[in-house]
């Protein structure tokens, strides 16, 4: 196995771990990160947010919440998926075979996932939140192949870059 390869796999199963480990913490944990992960983006997006009382802090964060964990979902199975997708091109050439490698993976991952939240205290699977894992799993696919094509394209008109 090369060494590239190795490195891939080792991101891939590093991205799954922490996707499993984010999903293994109960609800009171889980809620109490993303409040505070979403009290930070509130001072930093709401314009005067430290100065208003704490109860008008509190209805912001609170307002912004769900929209903030769903996004965290989004984001790291739209990594999942550019990792994928990335492994994918160190086994196969064409572009339809690691779409039809990655794609599924990444479903059937956020499908075990949930299903394993199903076991974690307070927390429950949703059929939805399969669909925005998957969501961001397609993004972030279609992200990198769009990446990689530009980078192909621009390396064939110039040539190689050496040092």
């Amino acid at each position: 196995m090369t060494k590239k390869r190795i490195t891939g796999l080792i991101c891939l199963i590093a991205c799954m771990v922490m996707i499993f480990v984010f999903s293994s913490q109960n609800a009171d944990i889980s809620g109490n990160l993303s409040e505070g992960i979403t009290y930070k983006i509130a001072c930093l997006t709401v314009k005067d947010f430290e100065t208003f009382t704490y109860e008008k802090q509190k209805e912001i964060v609170e307002g912004m919440h769900f929209y903030i964990r769903k996004a965290a979902h989004f984001s790291e199975y739209a990594l999942l998926g550019v990792i994928t997708f990335l492994n994918s091109s160190l086994y196969f050439n064409r572009t339809k075979t690691r779409f039809l490698t990655t794609l599924p993976f990444c479903l059937l991952y956020a499908a075990t996932d949930e299903m394993h939240q199903l076991f974690t205290d307070g927390r429950c699977g949703s059929p939805v939140d399969v669909m925005i894992d998957f969501s961001g799993s397609v993004t972030g696919t279609l992200f990198i192949f769009i990446v990689s094509a530009a980078f192909n394209a621009f390396r064939k008109k110039h040539g190689s870059v050496t040092d």
